[in-house]
């Protein structure tokens, strides 16, 4: 089972934790070429208000991390708060579910800071397999397949890309070419060869090149109506958990010996 260990902008402050450790195992799990420039550009370059850093555990040992980051942004005179996260896990725990709830619970935290203040997480999907997590957990994200994308999204999206490198002719509007290549395991390529999930085929479809340092903006609104639906998914999730475990001790309860 997994844990966390949180710490926040003032923990660095006051020495209890250090960006050192947070690039190291950045550089390990995410990118291994990633210069301290490079990484230091992406936590503070667009001037966050603040920064969370949740190291991610299995059995005491250091098995990956996540961030987030919130800044503003004024979009046709409209005040908005741009959510950014990183997710890395080790290779030898990248086996089965990813450990989202962390990156779930900080966006919960920073909506109730500011309950009717619009907010987005914003990020750049490399991997098929957490796209497709994120959908599934998320009533509204964009681009998914069968959704139109509204004009707010294309605005927001404008206004995040204006920086980045001009798109090849044809490709999807929100596929990008970012800043790094994120490793993927040969495992996760063959399951993403392999897989028949709709939103696996989809990212698919949209960034063939997905391999060759091309990403997705993906935009999720951080409403009250996706957080509800991505509590009632996380909640369904661990009830059924804990139901085909409690199921499986039942089976494997050993049978009484008859007494003669």
């Amino acid at each position: 089972m997994f844990t966390m260990q949180h710490f926040g902008l003032g923990d660095i402050n006051a020495g209890n934790t250090s960006l050192q450790q947070l690039y190291e195992i950045f550089k390990c799990t995410l990118n291994p070429d990633l210069t301290e420039d490079e990484f230091n550009s992406y936590l503070f370059g667009q001037h966050p208000e603040s920064l969370e850093i949740s190291y991610i555990y299995k059995d005491k040992e250091l098995a990956g991390f996540c961030t987030g980051t919130a800044y503003p942004l004024t979009i046709s005179k409209k005040r908005i708060t741009v959510l950014r996260s990183a997710f890395g896990l080790r290779e030898d725990y990248r086996e089965g579910n990813f450990p989202l709830q962390g990156l779930f619970f900080k966006y919960i935290r920073r909506k109730l800071k500011a309950p009717f203040s619009p907010m987005y997480v914003a990020g750049f999907m490399a991997n098929p397999l957490m796209y497709a997590m994120i959908c599934r957990y998320s009533l509204n994200c964009y681009p998914r397949p069968g959704k139109k994308i509204p004009a707010a999204i294309f605005a927001l999206k404008h206004e995040l890309t204006r920086s980045l490198p001009p798109q090849s002719t044809g490709s999807h509007p929100f596929v990008m070419r970012i800043h790094f290549q994120v490793a993927l395991l040969k495992s996760d390529i063959s399951r993403i060869h392999q897989s028949k999930d709709p939103y696996v085929k989809y990212f698919t479809e949209i960034n063939p090149h997905y391999q060759q340092q091309h990403g997705v903006l993906v935009l999720v609104p951080v409403s009250w109506l996706n957080i509800l639906y991505t509590t009632a998914r996380y909640l369904f999730r661990r009830l059924k958990k804990m139901a085909s475990q409690q199921k499986s001790r039942k089976i494997n309860k050993p049978c009484p010996v008859p007494q003669n």
